[in-house]
């Protein structure tokens, strides 16, 4: 079971059982049962249901889908959403995306075994089935996809499958027949879906609507009349319990970051001394490059690395958009705007180059301000990476895990860096070869994907950890890969492309190769203490390499994707 969830029902169960014990008649036992049956709905509903759609959110997915039990999934992403922010207004979005939900709602119920799902600001929706396959999924959701131009103001695509990457695959494909590529542009309406106030949606429930049952919950067990330290112990449990439902309900399931409902609460009375608005950089490219369960991890960092630094104790709130995944909001109650804005510009600075994702900031006295300066801050940004970009000539290519495989090295490079006092690697990947002194990037770009075109998908098996050490740097652990015929081969073909093309590539043999995935990163002074080259090892893993990615080095730690080759299946 879910922690969250066992701390969740476990407070309602000990009331329960104090009730049962109470020197009252069993009528008024019943009685307060009953109060308490509707409490433990209504929190229920608060940290299961997304607010703005009425679909189950992420919490849902840990606390009710049985993973062992699904035997369907679909993903349904929504095009180019933060567009239709711009031309429609949030609210108006908000609403299609009510309507959008209950037609999926609709025909996928939860009394038939399926479940849909919406992350707190994501376009994106799953659909979990215990009774339907794949292809009957993909049947009931092509009705509603062939007349969503006429049903609705969002246009969306789909896939179905039985893993998360088949799923997102046969979504990708979809998408590529049907819809233009999006081109993004920095301007300032692009990053205003934050709400300044979400008082206008009258589907949050208020503080004293949340509040007022426990009140009157303590009011009943005052009128009985029980002995002082009895009825002490049982007002105090309400107040446990009312307490561990505010801190789940306001928090989104992914960053434990503040929610809408959290705003609602905790905004309205609150003396606001400055804001600070952050942005994430081309997430949804991101998406497309490392894959959702990499940028999900990467959003954590980045929360974990906002509460380290804006702590409630110090006057600080912290919310994540439930409009724009990428955005978050922090508010000082204590601090002024320039203090605010030199903490996060230290921040910013030891953060660059630390995710996958690049995030700017503004910060203002207000929302509007800050809008303003996270415009200026990101077109500054945008100038620097331009000026920056004319120099790299180093490139390498690499492949990566995606989705279920990329959960489950991610674990394990969580582990290992927590047994062995590291830090874990996002940016999971493995790089099959270097081709360097490059001049000519759109001859070399037109040579990769002939040679992709000649490839088929294959598997990766990675095993062993082994410490690695260069010249007193920073150590690293690296994950070891089994060096089969297909990857050996891919080495050393693109060997051969960069030798006919004048470039240079690694210097050794494919046989004295050591193919890896850096997992975890060691503080310089410990990286000797773990003496075992087999530190670690653990159960073989293997992911299946669909694409491979031309990425160029811009600075010593900093790496850019070039262009993404798609292997044919």
């Amino acid at each position: 079971m879910d922690n969250e969830l066992k701390i969740f029902l476990q407070s309602f169960k000990e009331l329960e059982n104090l009730f049962q014990v109470l020197p009252i008649s069993e009528a008024q036992i019943q009685q307060l049962k009953s109060r308490l049956s509707g409490i433990l709905k209504n929190a229920k509903n608060l940290a299961l249901y997304d607010s703005i759609t009425h679909a189950l959110n992420a919490r849902a997915g840990k606390w009710l889908v049985p993973a062992d039990q699904v035997k369907g999934l679909a993903k349904i992403d929504i095009y180019d959403l933060r567009q239709a922010n711009r031309v429609y207004g949030a609210l108006v979005v908000d609403a299609e995306l009510h309507r959008l939900a209950y037609q999926f709602m609709s025909i996928f119920t939860m009394d038939k075994g399926d479940f849909v799902r919406r992350n707190p600001g994501s376009d994106e929706f799953r659909i979990f089935s215990t009774t339907k396959s794949p292809q009957e999924l993909k049947f009931l959701l092509s009705k509603l996809y062939i007349n969503q131009e006429r049903d609705t103001l969002l246009t969306w695509d789909y896939g179905t499958g039985m893993t998360e990457t088949e799923a997102e695959n046969e979504l990708q494909k979809q998408r590529k027949s049907f819809r233009p590529i999006v081109l993004r542009q920095t301007i300032l309406e692009s990053h205003s879906e934050i709400p300044r106030r979400i008082a206008e949606n009258n589907s949050y429930q208020s503080w004293n609507e949340f509040n007022m049952p426990y009140e009157e919950l303590k009011d009943k067990i005052y009128k009985l009349d029980l002995p002082a330290t009895l009825e002490q112990q049982i007002v105090e449990q309400v107040s446990i319990t009312k307490s561990i439902v505010e801190n789940i309900v306001t928090r989104e399931p992914l960053t434990s970051l503040l929610n809408g409902l959290g705003a609602i609460w905790y905004l309205e009375d609150a003396r606001i001394q400055a804001v600070a608005l952050t942005d994430m950089l081309n997430m949804h490219e991101g998406n497309s490059r490392f894959g959702v369960a990499a940028i999900d991890q990467d959003l954590k960092r980045f929360s974990n690395l906002l509460l380290k630094h804006f702590p409630k104790y110090e006057g600080y709130l912290l919310f994540r958009s439930e409009r724009a995944g990428d955005e978050f909001k922090i508010i000082s109650t204590e601090r002024s705007a320039s203090e605010l804005r030199d903490r996060i510009h230290a921040v910013w600075q030891a953060d660059l180059h630390q995710g996958l994702l690049a995030w700017n900031y503004g910060v203002g006295l207000n929302d509007s301000e800050a809008h303003v300066d996270l415009y200026r801050n990101r077109i500054k940004e945008t100038e620097v990476m331009e000026v920056s970009n004319l120099n790299g000539k180093s490139t390498f290519i690499i492949v990566r895990p995606e989705n279920e495989d990329y959960s489950r090295l991610f674990e394990l490079s969580e582990e290992t860096a927590r047994i062995a006092d590291g830090t874990p690697i996002i940016d999971l990947h493995l790089t099959v070869q270097a081709i360097r002194n490059v001049e000519d990037f759109a001859a070399l770009k037109k040579r990769l994907e002939e040679y992709a075109l000649n490839l088929r998908p294959f598997e990766i098996k990675v095993s062993n950890i082994a410490r690695m050490n260069v010249n007193n740097q920073q150590g690293r652990l690296w994950l070891l890969a089994e060096r089969n015929p297909i990857l050996e081969k891919m080495y050393n073909d693109l060997s051969a492309i960069a030798c006919e093309m004048g470039y240079d590539s690694y210097p050794y043999k494919s046989e004295n190769w050591l193919p890896h995935i850096k997992i975890v990163e060691l503080p310089e002074d410990k990286s000797t203490r773990i003496k075992d080259p087999t530190f670690g090892a653990k159960g073989e893993v293997t992911f299946t390499v669909r694409r491979f990615e031309w990425t160029v080095q811009r600075e010593p730690e900093r790496w850019e994707m070039l262009e993404q080759f798609q292997i044919p299946e």
